[in-house]
């Protein structure tokens, strides 16, 4: 038999990943990445891992700006974007394609990334946990784990079950979300639309979505000690009203 596909392999080989693919915009990886900079502390020649960096918009950013980059995904068309954007750039960073179960790094980085919402993908929070742990491991000691994420606190205030956006400029594509929050599992799980001129595509996810204290307490498990948590859009320290999460924390 075959074996059953999770949902990120459609997800992101699907409709979603030619967005990825179309890339999202300068500014916004300029801000973000100045954003990545500034909570990690980050030297010159710092070592990063960018987990789960899809086509690699925040570690070519890194790169630029000379820190010794590796970028990590399951997913090897994005990897193959990825690659040649850096090349276009002038800059090398190294990708690697697995899954972020997987990586086996020891001591050898200063700092690693999880950046929008790239945590929470798998089915079992044990899942989660060999992920936390294996970065620790990947850390050297000191080194910094930056999470940025949707979390319930910043849900909670403006959860809608149905969304529609606008995909572009032109207003020629919409995006259709429908989300159901399960409070037993602590999962949202997602139907997505996305509407073309010529042809519909559809796609699901499936996101673990932790509790801030949920967060910290399975990062202590995995060896990390203090955490520092920032409004991911402005970079000031995190609230209620916030509308992401970017925790460090920082391992011992």
């Amino acid at each position: 038999m075959e074996a059953t596909r999770e949902w990120w392999e459609d997800f992101f080989h699907g409709p979603w990943g030619r967005l990825q693919a179309e890339g999202f915009g300068q500014k916004r990886t300029s801000e973000e990445t100045d954003l990545i900079v500034s909570v990690l502390g980050l030297e010159p020649e710092d070592r990063v891992l960018d987990l789960a960096c899809g086509t690699g918009r925040h570690s070519i950013a890194l790169a630029e700006r000379g820190f010794d980059v590796t970028g990590v995904d399951f997913n090897g068309n994005a990897l193959a974007i990825a690659g040649k954007a850096a090349s276009e750039r002038g800059v090398a960073p190294r990708f690697v394609e697995l899954d972020m179960r997987a990586i086996d790094w020891a001591h050898a980085f200063d700092a690693v990334i999880s950046f929008w919402s790239s945590f929470g993908y798998f089915e079992h929070e044990a899942d989660d946990l060999e992920v936390a742990r294996r970065v620790s491991t990947a850390l050297r000691p000191g080194g910094r784990f930056l999470l940025d994420l949707t979390i319930s606190e910043t849900l909670a205030p403006i959860y809608q079950p149905y969304r529609w956006e606008w995909l572009d400029d032109e207003r020629t594509r919409r995006l259709l979300q429908e989300t159901r929050w399960n409070f037993e599992t602590g999962r949202v799980d997602a139907d997505w639309t996305f509407i073309d001129p010529d042809r519909t595509h559809t796609a699901r996810s499936s996101l673990r979505l932790y509790g801030h204290r949920e967060l910290c307490d399975l990062l202590r498990e995995a060896g990390f000690r203090r955490f520092e948590s920032y409004d991911s859009l402005s970079g000031k320290p995190f609230r209620i009203g916030s509308r992401r999460l970017s925790l460090v924390a920082s391992r011992e």
